[in-house]
């Protein structure tokens, strides 16, 4: 057999082989596996993605960060988060602030502001002068992610001040999967009506919301996917009417943006963790892409 052939045969025998190695189904819900950070790999494509599930809200109690995700992130040639670093806070005021002429009151019945207000006493400590003074201008979800860090003030670490402190330090270019804007329009497409019920439901739950926060840091420090996942679609209520665009549409997006970044590269990529579970969550659609998802011991 001339060596031509003989090298032809081979090249076809390696294509058949590592797209057997490669070829993976996309894995059933809910899944066995139990794990934060996923290779990611295909055979037509050289470099690798690790992909990490984070929490934007984690109390130090909770959080840990293995020596390796550093490790990983300083031997990378880009870290791609959400967002390309933390946003600068100025920057980020005009996303939350109400236009001139609407008022935070504008979204609630007289009845609902006597509520609000009652709870600002109870669970912020101020009175209506000093919440009306500092929230008036601000829109409903504003009001709502604030009062959630007064609760956790001074207890609380970031996964993503982490990540981009790192990347800094060994000079890895950070990018984003999306901008302020994009997060924030999710927020500004909500109905008046739906943006203040989840105020309401927030100061309703109360306490439950708590505890509901708590369970989500616990089962995130199982690296249970799926069940935080689940935990977030039992949960109902108005993130259940807007799940499709706040998980749905932009798993697909970032799915499409990820595979663009591998390019023979080694990148780091550090989303919430419940954007990687569930049945459209990152990993199941990469997958459906033909791409290898192996998860990696932490």
């Amino acid at each position: 057999m001339c060596k031509r052939i003989t090298r032809v045969l081979l090249s076809a025998l390696y294509i058949l082989l590592a797209n057997s190695v490669f070829s993976q189904s996309v894995r059933p819900y809910p899944m066995e596996e139990k794990s934060l950070l996923w290779k990611v790999q295909h055979p037509e494509q050289n470099g690798e993605i690790y992909l990490f599930g984070t929490m934007h809200l984690m109390e130090k109690a909770y959080f840990f960060f293995p020596k390796k995700l550093e490790k990983l992130v300083q031997k990378s040639d880009v870290l791609v988060m959400e967002l390309a670093g933390m946003p600068n806070p100025m920057d980020a005021m005009k996303y939350i602030l109400l236009p001139q002429e609407v008022n935070f009151f504008d979204y609630f019945s007289p009845q609902q502001s006597d509520t609000i207000l009652q709870w600002a006493q109870d669970k912020l400590r101020m009175d209506e002068n000093t919440f009306r003074s500092s929230f008036s201008k601000m829109k409903p979800f504003a009001v709502v992610q604030m009062a959630v860090q007064m609760e956790f003030m001074g207890k609380t670490e970031s996964y993503e001040l982490r990540f981009e402190n790192i990347a800094k330090a060994s000079s890895v270019p950070v990018e984003g999967l999306e901008t302020v804007a994009d997060q924030m329009g999710i927020f500004d497409r909500m109905t008046r009506e739906q943006q203040s019920e989840m105020v309401m439901e927030s100061i309703r739950e109360g306490d439950d919301e708590m505890d509901e926060i708590k369970k989500m840091q616990q089962i995130y420090t199982t690296q249970d996917l799926d069940a935080l996942y689940a935990l977030i679609e039992q949960d109902g209520g108005f993130l259940e009417e807007i799940e499709t665009e706040l998980l749905t549409d932009r798993n697909a997006n970032w799915a499409k943006q990820l595979v663009n970044y591998m390019d023979g590269r080694q990148v780091f990529v550090a989303v919430g963790a419940a954007n990687l579970g569930g049945p459209n969550g990152l990993i199941r659609l990469l997958e459906a892409q033909g791409y290898l998802l192996t998860p990696v011991e932490l």
